[in-house]
């Protein structure tokens, strides 16, 4: 079994360089991942696993997990992006804020959710077998994903398909505290729920734990700045 992220990313990202209309990036990406997300119930006696990692979780776990995944990406990307740094500039992390400005069309998000979530159980299906290919496939899956990301950040790529991204004023001291504060509390939780001992599902909460926390960060500091007042029509 790869590593949840980034490694599964890089099998169905390519597909996003093949044919950029064709595919939703944030869906290839968070679809790949979005069968391991179920181990962060584990112990919650919700049968969700191992129907993530069936044929039928496709549409009934991976597919809504993705799709709502997707949307929290969008909503809190243009804010998170903007408090990323600017080095290394060959990923051209702030470039990333665009996202939030990209509206795929529903079935294009379906497709690449449920392509993404295929490809993670057809590499699951090969490595299962022989644990040194869990480990070289972790590894050179990691070096592959980020190689696209340099790829993507070093042409420019999410410019070249979605145009600049959104300005957004930057706080970083409340950004990052909210996001510090948010991820610790993740872990501080991850570590008290049943199964804490197992690595994957730690990793699954922790995950989905910085996740949230970038999300409140974005919150916070949209809701912290002001909002421009609209301009007011006058008479002669």
């Amino acid at each position: 079994m790869p590593l949840t992220f980034p490694s599964h990313a890089a099998l169905p990202l390519p597909l996003k360089l093949w044919r950029p209309r064709w595919f939703d990036g944030v869906a290839l990406t968070v679809g790949a991942a979005s069968p391991d997300l179920a181990y962060a119930l584990d112990g919650s006696g919700l049968p969700v696993f191992p129907l993530s990692h069936q044929w039928p979780g496709l549409v009934l776990f991976c597919l809504p997990v993705t799709l709502a995944g997707a949307l929290l990406v969008r909503r809190t990307a243009a804010v998170a992006a903007a408090h990323l740094p600017r080095r290394p500039a060959a990923l051209a992390l702030r470039d990333y804020g665009v996202l939030g400005t990209t509206r795929p069309a529903l079935a294009v998000s379906v497709v690449s959710a449920l392509l993404a979530a295929a490809s993670h159980l057809v590499w699951d299906r090969i490595t299962e077998p022989a644990p040194v290919l869990d480990l070289v496939s972790t590894i050179g899956g990691a070096l592959v994903a980020l190689a696209l990301a340099v790829h993507v950040g070093r042409h420019r790529l999410l410019r070249a398909w979605h145009g600049d991204p959104p300005a957004r004023p930057a706080r970083p001291v409340l950004f990052w505290s909210v996001a510090a504060t948010g991820t610790a509390v993740a872990a501080g939780v991850a570590a008290q729920l049943p199964g804490a001992f197992l690595l994957h599902t730690t990793g699954a909460r922790l995950l989905i734990g910085l996740a949230l926390a970038v999300t409140a960060a974005a919150a916070a500091v949209t809701l912290a700045t002001p909002r421009a007042a609209p301009a007011v029509a006058t008479g002669d």
